[in-house]
């Protein structure tokens, strides 16, 4: 190879070395993505005429039609050949579930829970549904001790505890009625009718408190983990001694059900 062509390779090699970004996206890839997300919010229901997509993803109709051509062309669009209406095709709906299966619930609920704990300097804990009621199964140290017998494996009771109540207004009565029998069989009696109005209020509210009625000494506020469904998948909950009457203020309360909501978008909840 002649000096003068080794000299042009290498300058070349040079440039493009520098020239290299390995965060520099690829422009019709994030174009592509707003195309998708327009469509997504257009064809909720039977789906979206290309002008909707358009519209909505920031695009002339040529343009949009172009990725939308090619999205029909390999599977992720499908196109309504009597309407001409867009929706997500079968490899989104695989893409989707795969996605779904790879989501670990507890995981995103502890990452959430964790941090908000370190905020406020307090223990708490993350439970879900188990073959005995709700069953704690994160007990996370944010700052401040507290002594309890409360600890990971603990079941919390549906009446009395602020978790129990989340359950008791998230889930359908046929998950919960055996185990509020066994607890009055056991002598944990709420009236029906104060039970029905805290349960009623954690539905309007979106949190629940307990004071001292699980462990003595022990306050709680508990906020519901919900999943693409609405469905109650986790609770968190924040502690704090009972003596503290200032600690969960109305920001603080406020701080807690932001967090909730963010992990529960986090696993596809879209409230």
């Amino acid at each position: 190879m002649d000096y003068e062509k080794k000299k042009a390779i290498e300058t070349s090699v040079k440039g493009s070395e520098e020239n290299y970004n390995p965060r520099k996206s690829i422009q019709s890839v994030e174009i592509g993505v707003r195309v998708l997300l327009a469509l997504v919010k257009t064809g909720e229901g039977e789906g979206a005429y290309l002008r909707e997509v358009a519209d909505n993803s920031g695009l002339s109709r040529s343009q949009a039609h172009r990725y939308l051509l090619s999205y029909v062309n390999t599977g992720v669009v499908a196109q309504d050949q009597k309407t001409g209406q867009y929706s997500l095709g079968s490899l989104m709906v695989r893409l989707g579930l795969a996605a779904i299966a790879r989501l670990d619930t507890v995981r995103i609920a502890t990452e959430h829970l964790d941090t908000l704990l370190v905020e406020m300097k307090t223990t708490g804990l993350l439970s879900v549904w188990g073959d005995y009621g709700p069953t704690v199964i994160r007990w996370i140290d944010g700052g401040m001790p507290l002594f309890t017998s409360l600890h990971t494996g603990s079941v919390l009771p549906l009446q009395t505890s602020s978790t129990g109540i989340l359950y008791l207004a998230h889930c359908p009565p046929e998950q919960t009625r055996e185990r509020i029998d066994k607890e009055r069989a056991e002598g944990i009696v709420v009236d029906d009718v104060e039970l029905a109005a805290l349960i009623d209020e954690a539905r309007r509210v979106g949190f629940t408190r307990s004071y001292g009625t699980v462990v003595p000494g022990l306050s709680a506020a508990s906020v519901p983990v919900l999943d693409s469904q609405d469905r109650l998948v986790a609770t968190m909950s924040v502690l704090s001694r009972s003596e503290q009457k200032a600690f969960f203020s109305k920001a603080k309360i406020e701080r807690l059900i932001e967090v909730a909501h963010s992990a529960s978008r986090a696993i596809g909840w879209r409230g």
